[in-house]
């Protein structure tokens, strides 16, 4: 039997007739309705009956998708407070644990929002006149018959990634996303603003004390989602928990904080190639000491290598070029294993390295509020990363803003690729437009990145890099819990959770950086009695090189194919020729590999969409 995808898909519709009108333009939304206070369309889309909680209080009505711990009473209680409006829902959105959608109706106006780290999106388009609201910018797309928007096709590119505030930017015309962070609000009238809601809390804490807080958030965001499956009696028909056991730290956490239940728990590594890791004894290990725990083991030979697929659209999905793409095939490959296993619900460990291991800039920041502190860990750092003295010496001077900083960036878009020991200290990682790019392509991304209006999500580099690194890791893991969702698995990131990324920024990040070896420290403080020694402060040894090197090997002469008259260019953003002369390379290192993810993630998108579908050069 197929199972049932515990996706949640939806469009939100404003109050008022010409909201009811827009409605009809949406083609196909899904046979669920939730109507507004007026009797007026409200929510429609596709969702498990479990998935979605409504509650009503008089002319407000509530409505939370997705995981969500909360009673309904629970929630029609504050349902009663929001006399005052849509805003009135900020103390719920503050306390909200879990990871979910969060929407309301009251006296006619609209509030929907996503999570801090972006898993949960929420997008907006005018359709009909009006703004209308969905979780995925093709719906509104479809609705709308946006084209797809040339120029931003191609700022999808940039390599190592796209910078904020423009990975806010769909490649949809016409087509926004709601920056995590923020909800929209929609007005009777069809006209809407987007209001900040969130702020990440002041990092004042030492270790010690912020350790209880990320303790108490990790445990319940685990420990609850067990409960919401039902006490299993542990017998084969109970319902099994999914754990991905690749062999850090995080996921050993998880996996230990999940077998406290009473469910079947099954652990999943995907072996590798690097004869140097000792992932596979220390996974056996972790596994053979947690109750009622089947370890399984999806060997090399026989699951999908690293770019299997893509030229058959294998894991990618029609939202948006897929993140992470290369292993896309593997993903579904795994959904399918745990599915087939009774699996319903499938934890990872997305977001545990952007929690606590606080990305270089950090010591940017540091060396301003407190320099021999900063000395210190920057010993450490160049001793482990080689950096120059004197490039470390420049990176840390640097006193550019953020405008300026992009500004700088857009200047160097086709200059050769940073080294692996060039410190990066800036607002973000050094961007660069692959050299296969045609200069059309590389001047409009040169101009959409240089606007002096663009702000930084903090005031400093150190806190900015970080908030930017858990919506980079959001965004991935949205897409992933798409992807799983397809073949019935609930893909949860509990280190994404709202409540657990505040316990963490807490902390001052000098204090969740690892001094002298120590890995990690606020994780390993925050769950000290929850996991064994052993697995705290692991530094796992291996890499993924050899496997990112063999998918390459096996799968070149179809993703040569993909651009035997690609899509991109068509659209003039690539150089066909150049991309199958870098694909044809065997590269000493796996970098320039890595290089071509973003264009082969836009290429493979491209071609899911139906034929004929229209384009646009420009947003409009």
């Amino acid at each position: 039997m197929t199972p049932v995808s515990p996706d949640v898909s939806f469009v939100a519709l404003p109050d008022s007739a010409a909201g009811s009108a827009a409605a009809a333009a949406v083609p196909a939304p899904g046979p669920r309705v939730i109507n507004h206070a007026s009797g007026r369309p409200w929510l429609m889309g596709r969702w498990p009956a479990d998935a979605v909680k409504v509650v009503t209080a008089g002319r407000a009505r509530v409505v939370v998708a997705g995981f969500c711990p909360l009673t309904t009473a629970e929630l029609a209680a504050c349902a009663a407070r929001l006399t005052g409006g849509v805003a009135g829902l900020d103390d719920l959105a503050r306390r909200l644990r879990g990871s979910a959608h969060l929407m309301a109706s009251v006296g006619g106006r609209v509030r929907v929002q996503g999570g801090v780290a972006g898993v949960r999106s929420v997008y907006r388009a005018r359709i009909a006149g009006v703004t209308v609201a969905a979780d995925r910018p093709d719906a509104l797309s479809s609705a709308t018959g946006s084209a797809v928007d040339e120029r931003l096709v191609g700022l999808r590119l940039l390599t190592p990634s796209v910078p904020h505030p423009l990975r806010e930017r769909t490649p949809w015309c016409g087509v926004a996303a709601v920056p995590p962070g923020s909800y929209l609000t929609i007005e009777p009238d069809g006209t809407a603003r987007t209001v900040r809601w969130w702020t990440p809390p002041a990092p004042e804490l030492g270790l010690e004390d912020g350790a209880p807080a990320v303790r108490d958030a990790l445990t319940d965001a685990v420990r609850t989602r067990l409960r919401a499956l039902g006490e299993g009696d542990g017998g084969s028909g109970a319902p099994a928990i999914g754990v991905a056991l690749p062999g850090s730290m995080e996921s050993a956490v998880l996996a230990h904080l999940a077998a406290s239940g009473d469910h079947r728990l099954i652990t999943v590594r995907t072996a590798r190639l690097d004869p140097g890791g000792d992932d596979a004894p220390w996974t056996r290990r972790i596994a053979a000491r947690l109750p009622r725990t089947e370890h399984v083991v999806l060997e090399y030979a026989h699951a999908p290598a690293l770019y299997a697929g893509l030229d058959r659209g294998a894991g990618v999905l029609p939202a948006e070029p897929p993140h992470r793409v290369r292993a896309g095939a593997r993903l579904e490959h795994t959904a399918r294993e745990v599915a087939s296993r009774g699996a319903r619900l499938y934890l990872c460990a997305h977001g545990g390295d952007e929690l606590f291991a606080p990305p270089a800039p950090y010591l940017h920041t540091l060396a301003r509020s407190r320099p021999l502190a900063a000395l210190r860990r920057i010993r450490g750092r160049r001793a482990l990363t080689r950096w120059p003295l004197g490039a470390t010496w420049r990176a840390l001077a640097d006193s550019r803003g953020f405008p300026a900083w992009l500004t700088h960036s857009a200047l160097r878009l086709t200059a050769p690729p940073p080294r692996p020991c060039h410190p990066q200290l800036g607002w973000t990682a050094e961007l660069r437009m692959p050299r296969w790019a045609t200069p059309d392509a590389v001047d409009a991304v040169h101009e959409m990145i240089t606007d002096a209006s663009y702000e930084p999500l903090a005031p400093d580099r150190g806190a900015h890099s970080a908030l930017d690194a858990i919506r980079r890791a959001g965004a991935a893991t949205g897409y992933a819990t798409r992807q799983m969702a397809a073949h019935g698995v609930d893909l949860a990131a509990p280190f994404l959770d709202d409540r657990v990324i505040e316990a963490a920024l807490a902390v001052r990040p000098c204090e969740r950086a690892a001094p002298h070896g120590r890995r990690k420290p606020l994780l390993a403080a925050a769950v000290r009695d929850l996991a064994p020694d052993d697995v705290l402060g692991r530094a796992p040894r291996g890499h993924y090189g050899e496997d990112v090197m063999d998918g390459m090997r096996r799968h070149r002469r179809a993703l040569l194919e993909l651009f035997d008259g690609s899509e991109l260019g068509r659209m003039g953003l690539v150089d066909d020729a150049a991309v199958r002369a870098a694909l044809r390379t065997t590269p000493a290192t796996v970098g320039p590999l890595l290089a071509l993810e973003p264009t082969l993630a836009c290429e493979a998108w491209l071609r899911t969409l139906a034929a004929g579908r229209p384009r646009e050069g420009a947003t409009p």
